[in-house]
C-alpha cells in the first residue's frame, strides 16, 4: 500500500487508528493499532520521532510521544526508509460495480476482482475479457461502546427466509436504482431466492432479531471477541459519516521550567537533551552526574552548572502531580501561572511577556488585568482514543488508551505545532460583581440547562454552569472573527485555550489563549503578537464588541432560547459567533452574546456594560 499516503497530522486526526481512510481507486482501509506500528528496525524508537513533552508524557501515563512516521523512499536522505502506517480492509463486503455480486474479502487480504458468477436475470461478469475490481459497500454497522462491523446482509435478507444462509451455496447480489433514491432502492438478492431492501435498517433495534454486536475490532484483528461478547445493539451508517470516529486529543502548551539564574545556553541544552538525562534517574529520584558530564562535555557547558539546573527541572514544583487523573482545569494551571509573567527565552520553545493593561488604552481599563504576548509557543497534540457514534469524554485516560491496542503500549502517537499568540487575563474584582448579578444567574442558567440536557444524553454528569467561563469563551469567538476580518487570518488559523472553570470554581483561572499554531506558515511570523501590542489590540477588541451588538440574524438570534449544537446556545449563530470547529474547544457550544454585550432592554447582563 505504498501508494496509498497521508500526511503524518492526519494520523492523530482525521484518521487515526480505528479510522476508516477513503483511499483513490475505491480502496478503504482502516488504520491499524498501535502494536502493529514499526519506528524502523530496531525496539527503541528513533531519537527523530520523539516528541518532547514532559508534561503531557506525565498526564496520558506513558513514557514517550511519538511522531507518527512518513515515508520516504529508500535513497532520499532518510535514514529510516520505507517505513508504512499498517492498515486492515474494512468494510469486508465489497461489491462489482458492473453486476453487483458480493463478495466478504479478508482483512488483510488484497482487492479482488469480480467473480463472475452466472445470475440467471440482469448483469453478469461471467463472459466479460476484464473483469472490474470490487468496490467496498457503503454500509457499516457500528455501537456505542466503539466496536464496528460490516453489514449484516446475509442475516438481514434471510431473517424471513426459509432458507438459511449458507456461505458455500449462496451468492448474494447488491442492486440500486429503480423505484427510489433512499434505501428502499438499495436492494441485496441472494441466488437462493431471498431477497430484501434496506428500508428500515437504520430504525433503531432494526437489527436485533438478525445481528447483536460481537466486540469486533478490525483495526487490531478481532473480528469477534470471544470473552467479552458486547451484545449491545448496533447501528447502521454510512462508512464515510462523521459519527464513525470521534477522535479523542489531549493537547498540552510547552511550558518550560523556570529555573532562575541559569544561563541561556545550559537551558537549550537541558530542554533539547533531557530525554536523555531523565532517563538515567535512579530509584531514589537522583540523576546520575556521570550522565550530565558526558552531555556537558559534548555540549561544551559547565558539567557542574548543567547537573544543578537539571537537579532543579526534576524537582520543580507541581511536576510530580501531573498524573492521569486530574483534571484539564488542573493541568492547565501551570499553563496559566506561565502565561501571567515574563517566561521562557528566546531560543525555547515558549518565550511570553506579560504587560499591565495599564500600558494600554485606559478604555481596556476596567475589563482586564493584563494582557500577554506569546512570541514563541509549541502546542503538543496527542492522540488517546476515539468514540463512534457520539462523542464521548467520559472515559478515564486509562481507558481510551486501551482501543488502541491488544496489549500494553508505553507510547502514543504525538504531533507538534509552533505558533504565536495572544493571551488576555479578566480583572477578577469585575468578574464577580457581573456574575453575581440575578439577571447574568438568569441567564446563564438557560445555558446550564441545555448543557445539562446534552449532558444526560451522552452519559456526562450534569453541572452548574459558570458564567465567567460563558462569558470568556464568547468573548474569544467574538475576537477571533475580529482578528479575522482586521488581519486577513483565515478564522480557522487561529484557535483558543480558555483558562476558567467550565464548573464550580476551583482554580481561580481567568483568561483565553489566542494563538495559531499549525504545520505551515500562517500566523506563525509575528502577526498575532503585532496585533496585540498597545495601539493595535484595543481597536480590535472594541470593533468586537461593537459588531456584536447587532447580528443579521437578529432579533431573533438575540432573543433565542437555544440554537446551534444541541441547543447549547443562546445569543450566538454562523453570523455572529460562531466558528470553524477545529477552532473551538467545545464544538460551538456555551455561547451566548448577550453575556458580552447585553439585551436592549437588559443592558446590564453584557460584561462589558456593567
Amino acid at each position: 500500500m505504498i501508494n496509498n499516503t497521508v500526511r503524518r497530522s492526519q494520523l492523530v486526526s482525521p484518521w487515526g487508528v480505528g479510522a476508516i481512510v477513503p483511499f483513490p481507486d475505491d480502496e478503504s482501509l482502516m488504520i491499524a493499532g498501535l502494536d502493529m506500528w514499526r519506528f524502523g528496525d530496531n525496539y527503541r524508537c528513533p531519537e527523530e520521532f520523539l516528541v518532547k513533552d514532559d508534561r503531557l508524557v506525565k498526564r496520558l501515563g506513558v513514557s514517550e510521544l511519538r511522531l507518527p512516521p512518513d515515508y520516504r523512499e529508500p535513497g532520499k536522505g532518510y535514514r529510516y526508509a520505507n517505513i508504512t502506517i499498517p492498515a486492515v480492509r474494512f468494510p469486508r463486503w465489497h461489491y462489482c460495480p458492473f453486476c453487483g455480486t458480493m463478495s466478504k474479502l479478508s482483512y488483510f487480504g488484497t482487492n479482488e476482482k469480480c467473480s463472475g458468477y452466472e445470475w440467471p436475470r440482469g448483469r453478469s461478469c461471467k463472459n466479460r475479457k476484464y473483469r472490474p475490481r470490487l468496490i467496498p459497500e457503503r454500509f457499516i454497522v457500528i455501537c456505542e461502546d466503539g466496536h464496528i462491523d460490516d453489514l449484516p446482509i446475509a442475516e438481514w435478507i434471510h431473517e424471513n427466509h426459509t432458507i438459511k444462509y449458507n456461505e458455500n451455496t449462496c451468492k448474494i447480489r447488491r442492486t440500486t436504482g429503480g423505484v427510489s433514491a433512499s434505501l428502499a432502492g438499495v436492494r441485496y438478492e441472494c441466488s437462493c431466492g431471498a431477497s430484501r431492501s434496506l428500508t428500515g435498517a437504520t430504525r433503531e433495534g432494526a437489527l436485533d432479531n438478525v445481528y447483536r454486536c460481537v466486540g469486533a475490532k478490525p483495526w487490531l484483528g478481532v473480528e469477534k471477541d470471544e470473552q467479552n461478547l458486547c451484545g449491545k445493539s448496533v447501528k447502521v451508517v454510512q462508512r464515510g459519516g462523521t459519527n464513525v470516529w470521534y477522535p479523542i486529543i489531549k493537547s498540552s502548551i510547552y511550558i518550560p521550567v523556570d529555573i532562575q539564574d541559569v544561563d541561556n545556553h545550559i537551558l537549550d541544552v537541558l530542554e533539547r537533551r533531557w530525554s536523555k538525562i531523565s532517563s538515567a534517574v535512579d530509584e531514589n529520584g537522583m540523576i546520575d552526574k556521570s550522565r550530565t558530564d558526558i552531555i556537558a562535555e559534548i555540549e561544551d557547558v559547565d558539567a557542574e552548572l548543567l547537573y544543578k539546573a537539571a537537579c532543579a527541572k526534576l524537582n520543580a514544583d507541581g511536576d510530580a502531580e501531573i498524573n492521569e487523573d486530574i483534571s484539564e482545569e488542573e493541568y492547565r494551571l501551570s499553563e496559566y501561572k506561565a502565561l501571567l509573567k515574563n517566561s521562557g527565552q528566546d531560543n525555547l520553545k515558549f518565550y511570553c511577556k506579560n504587560y499591565s493593561i495599564s500600558k494600554y488604552n485606559n478604555a481596556l481599563l476596567p475589563f482586564f488585568k493584563s494582557i500577554s504576548l506569546v512570541y514563541k509557543l509549541c502546542e503538543t497534540r496527542a492522540f488517546v482514543g476515539f468514540s463512534r457514534l457520539l462523542p464521548d469524554n467520559t472515559k478515564s485516560i486509562r481507558e481510551q488508551k486501551a482501543m488502541l491496542s491488544t496489549k500494553s503500549v508505553h507510547w502514543l502517537p504525538a504531533v507538534q505545532v509552533f505558533g504565536e499568540g495572544i493571551f488576555f487575563e479578566f480583572d477578577e474584582e469585575r468578574l464577580r460583581l457581573w456574575a453575581a448579578q440575578d439577571v447574568v444567574k438568569n441567564q446563564v442558567a438557560k445555558l446550564s440547562q441545555s448543557y445539562n440536557q446534552m449532558s444526560s444524553r451522552y452519559g456526562k454528569p450534569s453541572i452548574q454552569m459558570n458564567a465567567k467561563y460563558a462569558l470568556i469563551h464568547t468573548f474569544a469567538h467574538l475576537l477571533i472573527n475580529q482578528l479575522s476580518f482586521d488581519c486577513g487570518y483565515g478564522s480557522s488559523s487561529i484557535r483558543e485555550r480558555i483558562y476558567c472553570d467550565l464548573g464550580p470554581e476551583e482554580h481561580n483561572m481567568y483568561g483565553v489563549l489566542l494563538y495559531t499554531a499549525s504545520g505551515d506558515s500562517e500566523g506563525s511570523m509575528g502577526g498575532l503578537v503585532r496585533m496585540g501590542k498597545a495601539g493595535n489590540i484595543e481597536d480590535v477588541i472594541m470593533d468586537a464588541i461593537e459588531n456584536a451588538r447587532w447580528c443579521s440574524a437578529d432579533p431573533i438570534c438575540i432573543q433565542s432560547e437555544g440554537q446551534g449544537p444541541d441547543s447549547c446556545n443562546l445569543a450566538a449563530c454562523h453570523n455572529c459567533a460562531l466558528l470553524p470547529e477545529t477552532c473551538c474547544e467545545n464544538g460551538n457550544r456555551i455561547l451566548d452574546r448577550a453575556l458580552v454585550i447585553g439585551k436592549s432592554d437588559q443592558k446590564n447582563l453584557g460584561y462589558f456594560n456593567l
